[in-house]
């Protein structure tokens, strides 16, 4: 048996013996890299790659950044890494071969690239079932599992996510200030290259050396990564169940894991998560000084006294090919919730990793998506939304965590005194604002302000010009039934229509028009004084999707400043209070731009941010406001409260800042939104089904399911 070592090497000069005089670096900086180094010294290896270990000098070479490699002329990097890891790494460095001609290979000489042209396939899942899982599970005599990303799984994207949460929270206590996270980083791979399975409180040891913490501060860094950690692991839901379909079936139960967290600690963990493990049941590398690869299974194989065993988890490398170096009589490959991003047709928010908190967005997106292993054999690959809870939580959430990021940041750039969030749009924005105000400093204050297109833009009537912007607001009728509806005329006011022109025939009837307007706008003026709202104020106003137009009636008659806070704009060019402040999140300059995939069919957002109340018709003689029609069912306006709910979850749930969201690449929560289409994800909620969106201001009804 070729040992690992050997393998390496053989595979080195198979696949790169002829880039002798190519200028070459290596991603790694394990022992395989070592051994690469002191094997091939006739080749030209200019340098390393480790995002943890970049400036530094590692086995005589310099540890480049992707910009270093592209100025030192590199022809070619090779990702030393096990075959789990290397798409993970190849993300990272993608635009090295995409924008530099840098060819990037595995060290297999599998050139790397992305080509979202090609067609996804899924028959690798076929056999990653429950049923398959199972007889196998009923033909042996004893299971043992994996446990990270096979039991347990963390809301992140990558393990070292945690340190650097823990970096954020160490340097924001006044604790102590270092690059703690690539300190941890470093530290753990230095005692792995050393030849060590070390546990926790050794890696820390090395630390307190690196930085000269004090034993105290060791000690509390030591208690917050075991905290944090805790904070961030899950159950991978659907394996537990497995997991104790063994146990009630009395065969014998193992856990075994290369892992740096004690039995204690690890133990403890798991019964959080309400997973029990008999005693001597559980196997952790660190404790015994050897991995599944150089003598943890045969550990597992003494205590079972070569009994019929299958093992379960996600490695390649440590949970297939290590169990069957150590005699496992069979194994079942699942893929941890990252593999299948990789595989999905959510693949591209890979390519949008480059900050702490784009990572954990993505993460806790998968850990709610992607947390049932057998998902893909059951779905053809599609994500399945089977309540209307997890839609709202995972699908809608990040775009509306992104929002409040972005908004605190242009709120304070803009010194806005208020934000009004508009009805209905902004009832949700303004609940979660409420809960958020005594948490986040600084929060400005919001109302939940009651208006509409029907009526601010009668209210804002005051001359042609407003009559003739009124008029060309879309519009499924007559105008004749636009004067009814819209300027509120009585059957007796409306004229006989004749050849004139639209514009002539309506301004006809500017005396009715601008009294119905002068009514509207007294009764609003009203509602307007029960808000704490100071003439010459700055005032933020929240719109969803818009290009502006109760913003731009509503300035025509209150005393204070309004400034767009949109969620998105749409259709900059306007004749009519062309200078109106606007400032949005997501810009397009018309419906029909691509460059967002919300905008193919915000309604579904729009119809889950909405209150349980109609729409504002107007407001009465004393300024209160008098609703529209219900269109919506009993059944749709409990599944709505559900949906808000679930919103509210996230937000109180996340394990990030809300005031960081305006770091979010803007392009991750809008491709998490894409998912919703049929092509990629299998909807089982009837929530958009039952009714169509009435908008009376238009006259028109929308589906909001997609054919």
């Amino acid at each position: 048996m070729v040992n690992e070592k050997q393998y390496v090497i053989d595979a080195f000069q198979t696949y790169f013996g002829s880039f002798l005089n190519s200028r070459l670096v290596i991603y790694g900086i394990g022992q395989n890299t070592k051994h690469i180094l002191e094997h091939f010294t006739d080749f030209n290896i200019i340098g390393l790659m480790d995002e943890a270990r970049a400036g530094e000098t590692i086995y005589g070479k310099p540890v480049f950044t992707p910009d270093e490699v592209v100025e030192r002329k590199a022809d070619l990097v090779v990702i030393v890494a096990r075959s789990n890891n290397v798409r993970i790494i190849y993300r990272r460095i993608s635009t090295l071969s995409s924008m530099h001609s840098i060819r990037v290979y595995d060290i297999l000489g599998n050139q790397l690239h992305i080509d979202h042209r090609k067609m996804k396939t899924f028959d690798s899942y076929r056999t990653i079932s429950e049923e398959v899982l199972k007889e196998k599970i009923i033909r042996s005599e004893v299971v043992s599992f994996d446990l990270f990303d096979t039991l347990i799984m963390r809301r992140a994207l990558y393990p070292q996510d945690v340190f650097h949460v823990m970096e954020s929270k160490i340097n924001n206590s006044g604790l102590v200030h270092y690059d703690f996270a690539k300190a941890r980083i470093h530290a753990e791979r230095e005692l792995y290259a050393e030849g060590e399975n070390p546990k926790l409180e050794v890696i820390y040891g090395r630390i307190q050396a690196m930085l000269g913490l004090s034993d105290a501060i060791r000690s509390e860094m030591l208690d917050l990564e075991v905290k944090t950690e805790g904070k961030f692991l899950i159950r991978r839901h659907r394996m537990c169940e497995i997991f104790d379909f063994v146990v009630s079936s009395g065969k014998e139960v193992y856990l075994v894991s290369d892992m740096y967290l004690p039995e204690a600690i690890l133990r403890s963990l798991l019964d959080g998560l309400g997973i029990h493990v008999k005693p001597g049941h559980l196997l952790v590398s660190c404790e015994y000084g050897v991995s599944k690869g150089n003598g943890l299974f045969e550990v597992l194989q003494s205590m079972t006294r070569g009994q019929k065993t299958v093992h379960i988890g996600d490695n390649y490398e440590a949970d297939e090919l290590a169990a069957r170096q150590f005699a496992i009589e069979d194994t079942f490959p699942l893929k941890s919730a990252l593999a299948m991003l990789e595989d999905s047709y959510a693949s591209q928010l890979l390519e949008h990793t480059s900050t702490l908190i784009d990572r954990l967005v993505i993460g806790e997106f998968i850990a709610k998506q992607l947390n049932d292993p057998f998902l893909f054999s059951e779905t053809e690959g599609k994500f399945r939304i089977a309540r209307n809870y997890d839609m709202a939580f995972s699908y809608f959430s990040p775009l509306i965590y992104c929002f409040f990021g972005w908004m605190l940041k242009r709120a304070h750039e803009l010194r806005l005194d208020r934000i009004l969030f508009s009805a209905r749009d902004g009832y949700l924005l303004e609940e979660i604002s409420r809960s958020l105000r005594g948490a986040i400093p600084g929060f400005p204050q919001t109302y939940y302000f009651y208006t509409s297109r029907a009526a601010a833009v009668l209210a804002g009537l005051h001359d042609d010009e407003d009559i003739l912007f009124a008029s060309r607001l879309a519009y499924s009728g007559s105008s004749q039934e636009m004067l009814k509806d819209r300027f509120r005329l009585a059957d007796e006011d409306i004229q006989e229509r004749g050849e004139e022109e639209d514009a002539v025939y309506l301004l006809g009837h500017r005396d009715a028009i601008l009294k119905q307007g002068q009514i509207a706008r007294e009764n609003y003026r009203k509602y307007l004084q029960t808000l704490p709202l100071k003439p010459g104020d700055r005032v933020g106003f929240f719109d969803f999707v818009s290009s502006g137009t109760c913003q731009r009636a509503l300035s025509n008659f209150v005393d204070f400043e309004l400034i767009g806070i949109y969620f998105a704009r749409v259709g900059y060019e306007t004749t009519y209070r062309p200078q109106t402040p606007i400032d949005a999140m997501y810009t397009v300059q018309n419906v029909f731009e691509k460059q967002w995939h919300f905008m193919d069919n915000y309604f579904l957002m729009e119809n889950v941010l909405t209150s349980d109340e109609p729409t504002l018709d107007a407001f009465d003689e004393v300024g209160l406001p008098v609703f529209g029609a219900e269109h919506r069912t009993e059944k749709q306006l409990d599944n709505l409260k559900e949906m808000h709910q679930a919103i509210k979850d996230y937000m109180s749930q996340a394990n990030w800042d809300v005031s960081n969201g305006h770091d979010i690449d803007l392009a991750i929560p809008d491709l998490i939104f894409h998912m919703l289409k049929g092509s990629n994800s299998a909807m089982h909620t009837d929530y958009f089904d039952s009714e169509k969106l009435v908008d009376e201001f238009s006259n028109r009804k929308f589906d909001l399911r997609e054919p």
